[in-house]
């Protein structure tokens, strides 16, 4: 087991990564909020809490709920590039699909050695965003922010990329990828039903050749899942 930023168990890095990506999503990150993503008791999940916050690692308040300070903000950081450069070397080195690295990942990232996660960023030219579209957290703990929008926010008649896929899912990556509607791909906003109604998207096969397209049918929970760059607008 390789430690971060003093950390002496697995466990700890694993409530601090969960921590920032339940922030990311611009919740305020509760005590039962975290226990429903670690899938622990809220006992369980408090017990931990009091052990990162007597750490320096988090700060807790009833206004701003649980924060990370900057010692566990760059320990979540480290674990989590170590784990997205890791699906990245699963896919290109040992021929995973993308539906399978996750859990692959999370199984491998506490076992390897600083020295062999640099071998991976090297041997792998250096990615900057994991399989799902998610940005690898720099060695010096910067996260690179982007201006992604989730298809749902577009305006019929738009165009974009998708970028980001957010979830890990293995089912829903499995579908997507059947859809063909994964990063990368271009796609043309059709229509967007009331009432949280179906997304119609057109896939564009090559966005300055507009008369190749396919047309799908998403619910709008999965659109939501898909993180766009805007190329055009109507």
């Amino acid at each position: 087991m390789q430690t971060f930023c003093g950390l002496t168990t697995d466990g700890m890095l694993e409530y601090l990564a969960t921590i920032y990506k339940l922030d990311q999503k611009h919740d305020r990150v509760t005590t039962g909020a975290l226990a429903a993503r670690m899938k622990v008791s809220a006992a369980a999940a408090s017990g931990m809490l009091k052990r990162l916050e007597e750490g320096n690692f988090i700060e807790r308040s009833s206004a701003d709920g649980i924060t990370l300070t900057e010692q566990g903000r760059l320990a979540a950081l480290q674990l989590i590039r170590r784990h997205r450069l890791l699906e990245v070397f699963l896919i290109q080195v040992m021929g995973y699909s993308w539906d399978q690295v996750d859990h692959e990942a999370h199984a491998l990232q506490h076992s390897i050695s600083s020295l062999f996660e640099e071998r991976i960023d090297v041997l792998c030219g250096y990615p900057t965003h994991c399989p799902h579209g998610d940005p690898i957290p720099s060695k010096d703990g910067r996260m690179p922010t982007e201006k992604l929008v989730s298809l749902v926010e577009l305006q019929p008649a738009s165009t974009a990329y998708i970028r980001r896929v957010a979830t890990d899912d293995s089912r829903i990556l499995r579908y997507l990828t059947h859809l063909e509607l994964t990063p990368g791909k271009a796609v043309a906003l059709h229509e967007i039903a009331p009432f949280n109604g179906p997304v119609t998207v057109d896939r564009l096969d090559n966005l300055s050749q507009n008369g190749n397209e396919s047309r799908q049918v998403l619910g709008h929970e999965l659109a939501g899942l898909l993180f766009v760059e805007l190329v055009s607008a109507p």
